[in-house]
C-alpha cells in the first residue's frame, strides 16, 4: 500500500491512543488491597464487561487478538505489519516440529494451528515467508537447533520487509536483533554454556557484528560495554549490576525499544504509528499480566513494581 492509503488507519489509531492505560492506573492496580478490588477497576476499561474467574489469561488474549484483526483490516495486511503478527507463527511452528504439537498453541497467529499443521505435513500449499519455508524444507535433525534456526529465519524476514519500508522500523529491529543477542550472550555465559552454544542461538546481529560477539564471549564481562560502545543503547550495559541482575537489564531493554518506536507518533500517514500502538497495547497487557499474576501469587507490590516497564503515553 502507498503510505497515503494509511491515513484513515493513523486517523483511528490517534484516536485509540488516548484510551491507553496511564502509567498512574498500573499503580492503582498494584496497591488495591485485593485482586477483587483490581479487577473492578480494570473492569471499568475497555478490558471490562465479561467475567474472568479471576483468571484474565483469556480475556487478554482475546483483547490482542481483536486488535490484530482491527489492524489487519485498517491496513489491508500491511506487509510490516504482518512481520509483527508472524511471531505467533513461529510459536506454533516451533510446537509443531520441536515438541511434536506438545503445548498450548496460539489463536494469535495469522494461519490457524491446523492449517500450519498441514502446511508442515505438506497437505496444504504453504503461505509461510520464503525465510521460513527454506528452514521447514531443511530442519535440522534436533529439536533445540531447529528452534533457533526458525528464529534466525524469522529475524531475517522481517529485515527484508522493514528495511525497505521504513528507517525507523528498519532500526527498532536491528535494535532488537542486538538486544536479543546481549541477553542470550549473558544468560548462556552465566550458565557456562560454551561458544557454541551462543553462536547456535544468536539471531542474525544489529549494529554489532557476529565476529565482535563470539570473539568477546570468553573475554571478561568488563570488555561487554566496549561491545556495545559505539551502538545507540550502549548506556544499558553501564553498571556492574547489568550483568547480575538479568531482569532489571531486560525491563531495561523493553523500555528503550518501546521509546525508540514512540518517534512514530510523529509520522503523519506511514504504516508507523499502527505498529507503535500494536507494541504499546502488547506492553500493555504485559504489565496486565505482571499485576494480575502478582496479585494471584501474593508477591509484595515492590517486586511486582520493579518488573513493569514503561508505558506508550
Amino acid at each position: 500500500m502507498a503510505e497515503k492509503d494509511y491515513a484513515y488507519a493513523v486517523g483511528r489509531i490517534r484516536a485509540m491512543e488516548n484510551k491507553l492505560l496511564p502509567v498512574g492506573f498500573f499503580e492503582r492496580l498494584l496497591t488495591a488491597p485485593s485482586i477483587e478490588e483490581s479487577a473492578r477497576l480494570l473492569g471499568e476499561t475497555e478490558y471490562g464487561g465479561r467475567e474472568t474467574g479471576g483468571d484474565f489469561e483469556d480475556i487478554l488474549e482475546e483483547q490482542l487478538g481483536q486488535l490484530y484483526q482491527f489492524l489487519r483490516e485498517q491496513t489491508d495486511d500491511a506487509p510490516e505489519l504482518l512481520v509483527f503478527l508472524r511471531r505467533w507463527d513461529v510459536h506454533n511452528l516451533k510446537l509443531l516440529v520441536v515438541t511434536a504439537g506438545h503445548g498450548r498453541p496460539s489463536r494469535l497467529g495469522i494461519i490457524p494451528f491446523a492449517d500450519l499443521k498441514k502446511m508442515v505435513e505438506g497437505v496444504l500449499p504453504s503461505t509461510l515467508p520464503a525465510e521460513i519455508n527454506e528452514v521447514l524444507a531443511d530442519l535440522p535433525e534436533r529439536g533445540p537447533e531447529r528452534a533457533a534456526a526458525l528464529d534466525r529465519a524469522y529475524y531475517r524476514y522481517g529485515r527484508r520487509v522493514l528495511e525497505r519500508s521504513s528507517a525507523l522500523l528498519a532500526a527498532y529491529w536491528r535494535a532488537r536483533r542486538d538486544l536479543i543477542n546481549l541477553q542470550l550472550f549473558l544468560r548462556l555465559r552465566k550458565s557456562g554454556a560454551p561458544v557454541k552454544e551462543f553462536e547456535l542461538f544468536m539471531v542474525e546481529p544489529g549494529y554489532i557484528e557476529r565476529r565482535q560477539w563470539v570473539e568477546n564471549y570468553t573475554q571478561p564481562l568488563t570488555s561487554l560495554a566496549s561491545l556495545v560502545n559505539n551502538t545507540p543503547y550502549a548506556h544499558l550495559v553501564r553498571g556492574e549490576e547489568v550483568f547480575n541482575a538479568l531482569p532489571l537489564l531486560e525491563r531495561e531493554i523493553d523500555n528503550y525499544l518501546l521509546d525508540l518506536v514512540k518517534e512514530a507518533k510523529y509520522v503523519p500517514l506511514g504504516i508507523e504509528p499502527v505498529i507503535g500502538y500494536l507494541l504499546a497495547k502488547e506492553r500493555e497487557v504485559l504489565n496486565l499480566r505482571f499485576v494480575f499474576a502478582g496479585k494471584k501469587n501474593k508477591l509484595p507490590v515492590e517486586t511486582v513494581r520493579r518488573r513493569l516497564r514503561n508505558v506508550y503515553v
